[in-house]
């Protein structure tokens, strides 16, 4: 026999309309109150009519998340904890991954909004932001960025200082004493170009030309699939090779470490290694990697609170957070001689 919301009011010893409230989150309740009516829908396992519900509060307790790579360890890890946060406020997440494809995106965004999702978080993705624009611009459905920013428009997010991490990774290498760096990139997301102008940047500010054959720069396909291996050799047989590679990410940096070991090379006492994001697998590689850290775990967290204060309209203190990277150094760099 099903179990109704009369049977919860019953023996919770309330009214319909307290059970109500309780559960839809709709009306002021006492503590005591919403504890005793939690005690009985979860003693008589009172499962809500979804349907009837979200008729009831125009809410589905759906949130889309949009990522653009989940097989790179930091968007996993990114959408392992936004799950983790969403589930503990009792919504359901559809996970988007877009492949870096800004039409899979866009088709992504009409599937969320035919699916009547109460918001969408978006954690990283590429330069074009048009899609994100154009959403915005016609529906009125609460969207916050993480690790990814719109300058001009009033769209939420927190946003790592990329910039500035592209200058703390290079200038670190600087002060081991490193001039020949090479930068390994796909510059396809807004964080990795604004790595890059932070890596150009530092050189200029230590006097160092910015030489072109230094700039790896190939799809996330190239990198994934390993056919960068053929320059990576070039730039190492050439009569100027790097000392030090600071990559983009920790991905690319792990790729880069097994082809270069694979050739011969060791690091660091042959070259030196450099990743960024921190991602778990950082610290297990040997040699262990020198990386730069972001809390992606609190972003992921400071993104979901503000996302759901936007859709349950309630008041944000701040709809642009800027977080800055910590280096974090192992065993992959060393003094330059």
């Amino acid at each position: 026999m099903k179990i109704t919301i009369a049977d919860v009011a019953k023996f919770a010893n309330v009214s319909k309309s307290t059970v109500s409230r309780v559960l839809n989150k709709s009306g002021p309740v006492s503590q005591e109150t919403k504890e005793v009516v939690l005690n009985a829908v979860n003693n008589l396992d009172y499962r809500p009519n979804q349907v009837a519900r979200s008729l009831a509060t125009k809410q589905t307790n759906t949130i889309g998340l949009i990522v653009p790579d989940i097989r790179n360890p930091y968007y996993s890890q990114a959408c392992w904890h936004a799950e983790r946060k969403f589930q503990q406020e009792n919504y359901t997440v559809v996970i988007c991954n877009t492949d870096n494809d800004d039409i899979r995106e866009k088709t992504y965004l009409q599937v969320l909004l035919d699916r009547n999702i109460d918001g969408i978080l978006s954690i990283g993705g590429e330069e074009d932001l048009t899609n994100i624009i154009n959403f915005k611009s016609r529906k009125n459905i609460p969207i916050v960025l993480i690790d990814r920013d719109i300058q001009g428009y009033d769209i939420p997010s927190i946003t790592l200082d990329n910039y500035y991490g592209g200058m703390l990774a290079t200038e670190y290498l600087l002060e081991l004493g490193h001039k020949n760096i090479a930068f390994a990139t796909s510059d396809f997301t807004q964080a990795e170009r604004l790595r890059r102008q932070g890596y150009k940047q530092a050189l200029q500010n230590a006097n160092i030309k910015i030489r072109k054959e230094y700039i790896l720069s190939h799809t996330e396909e190239v990198w994934r699939s390993g056919e960068f291996l053929d320059a990576i050799i070039q730039l190492f047989d050439s009569s100027n090779p790097p000392t030090a590679i600071f990559a983009s990410n920790d991905f690319k940096a792990l790729r880069i470490l097994s082809v270069l070991k694979a050739n011969g090379l060791t690091i660091p006492d042959d070259i030196s290694l450099l990743g960024y994001d921190n991602i778990e697998f950082s610290s297990m590689t040997e040699p262990a990697l020198t990386t730069l850290s972001q809390p992606i775990d609190k972003m992921i967290s400071d993104g979901v609170n503000m996302l759901l204060k936007y859709i349950n309209n309630e008041q944000v203190d701040s709809n642009k957070m800027i977080v800055k990277p910590k280096l974090i150094e192992r065993d992959s760099t060393k003094v330059c001689r």
